[in-house]
């Protein structure tokens, strides 16, 4: 895993700095993932706002179980995406940059990590998110160190152990560890997703999420133009 990283690297960091500089599509495909919540959450339930008082188990589609794993890749580009925006005052959109400010939109960039987290931890088979996790942050890890390490330190490290070998070694421990604490909070998490993807509660971020979303990308507006960082 770690040589195919070395070998597309280009195109990964090219790709990873789009999903950092487009906010606003971000925005619209979290509120068109927020349709699937709605129609998952209705069909578990049987209701749009109440609960069985026994729920039925029910076959889970291929199609449903594939949104499920989209979701899950989603999730982790709308985290990137508000993160990177943050950190580095990214306006969400070229519209955007030229109508309002050459900066980051804060709500934006905050309400994308809260979907986000809550896109990564609906998916509605059972799956080893701690682990899942773990592996993730390993790889970001080794990402982040390889593109940071500077050249000239690379060489020194090649002095003492292969570089590729050192990427490898700090990508166990960092999931390994990632995956031990994560177990723990997990619960928690879950309890905050299955929350937000409550149908009213979807329709809600479903409808904001659209409106938001091309507000920045065709306008260049914010429904929340002020800035709180």
């Amino acid at each position: 895993m770690i040589y195919v990283l070395f070998d597309y690297w280009d195109a990964i960091r090219g790709f990873f700095s789009w999903v950092g500089e487009s906010a606003a599509i971000m925005m619209v495909l979290s509120g068109l993932m927020a349709i699937t919540w709605l129609g998952f959450e209705r069909k578990r339930r049987g209701s749009f706002t109440k609960r069985k008082a026994q729920e039925e188990e029910f076959d889970i589609t291929k199609f449903l179980r594939g949104l499920s794993y989209l979701g899950l890749v989603l999730g982790i580009f709308v985290i990137w995406s508000g993160v990177i925006g943050l950190i580095r005052s990214i306006p969400p959109s070229f519209e955007y940059r030229d109508v309002t400010e050459d900066a980051a939109n804060h709500f934006t960039c905050i309400f994308l990590i809260v979907i986000g987290i809550t896109m990564f931890m609906k998916p509605i088979s059972d799956l080893p998110l701690s682990s899942i996790i773990g592996l993730l942050a390993g790889t970001a890890t080794a990402i982040i160190i390889a593109v940071i390490v500077p050249d000239s330190a690379v060489k020194l490290i090649a002095g003492v152990i292969n570089p590729k070998w050192l990427l490898v070694i700090i990508f166990i421990i960092i999931t390994v560890i990632v995956a031990l604490t994560v177990k723990f909070y997990v619960g928690v998490l879950k309890t905050i997703s299955k929350f937000l993807s409550w149908p009213p509660i979807a329709f809600i971020i479903m409808i904001f999420c659209l409106v938001q979303g091309f507000a920045l990308w065709i306008w260049g507006v914010s429904i929340f133009g002020l800035n709180i960082l």
